[in-house]
């Protein structure tokens, strides 16, 4: 499971890149052939968590509140901003098509400096629904394709349900990921109420650096609606992200 390449760990006075997170956010929703706009507050009902992955479409389109802290032996840093994701679907990469691509512009504030990035993730949908990572990309860097395509979220979601596997990153790191849908969950973002499934990740990379995140997935949206995400890594590094669903909009299904 992914997130816009913008954070950075510093080790010392270097710096040194330990994890290129991405606040890759990006959310498919429909209701009842309705174009959806802007959800209200805590006082709208909750959305019903369905069972089933809704399927990302082009122009599903979502904006994301992101936040975060890291520290580091020598100081510390805080960035928030937006980051905004659009689908583009039946997309075609070397011999694989029929992919979703997602692509995330990030605007964040880093200690009061402005940054920007645009980084564009393509996926596929399996039998089962599950959303497969097939490949990805920063501004700054080429295609970088998954050798085997790993789930980034489950296509159905019972609580109990798991699973595990090892991955491949750009920098040649790799990583063992367990994933288990833990429990359900009624949240209030600024786009609404809603029903989730909170799906929990562990992903330990072989360079010693840990990230442990909680996805709320409101299914019948196609993406969660809030992430909670924490990391450490080696020399005492740390760093807390939060992301939560401002808008969405989406075109008519069917």
């Amino acid at each position: 499971m992914r997130w816009a390449r913008v954070s950075k760990f510093r080790l010392g006075e270097k710096n040194r890149m330990l994890t290129r997170r991405s606040i890759l956010f990006g959310f498919g929703a429909v209701v009842a052939g309705v174009t959806l706009g802007c959800g209200g507050g805590s006082g709208t009902p909750a959305t019903p968590a369905a069972g089933t992955l809704t399927r990302m479409i082009s122009e599903d389109t979502f904006t994301f509140a992101v936040k975060g802290s890291s520290k580091y032996p020598t100081g510390s840093f805080s960035y928030s901003g937006t980051a905004v994701m659009v689908a583009t679907d039946n997309v075609t990469l070397g011999s694989k098509s029929g992919l979703v691509k997602l692509t995330a512009t990030t605007n964040l504030s880093f200690n009061g400096e402005p940054g920007s990035s645009v980084s564009d993730t393509w996926y596929s949908y399996d039998a089962n629904g599950n959303v497969l990572e097939v490949a990805n990309k920063d501004s700054e860097d080429p295609i970088f394709e998954q050798a085997t395509p790993f789930i980034f979220l489950p296509g159905s979601y019972v609580v109990g349900t798991n699973g595990s596997y090892t991955k491949t990153k750009a920098d040649d790191t790799t990583s063992n990921v367990t994933w288990e849908v833990h429990e359900k969950s009624v949240v209030t973002v600024p786009a609404g109420k809603f029903e989730t499934f909170v799906v929990k990740v562990i992903d330990t990379q072989s360079d010693g650096v840990v990230t442990k995140t909680e996805y709320y997935v409101a299914p019948q949206l196609g993406y969660p609606v809030k992430l909670e995400v924490k990391i450490t890594g080696p020399g005492g590094v740390s760093q807390s992200d939060e992301g939560v669903l401002k808008s969405y909009s989406a075109p008519l299904r069917g």
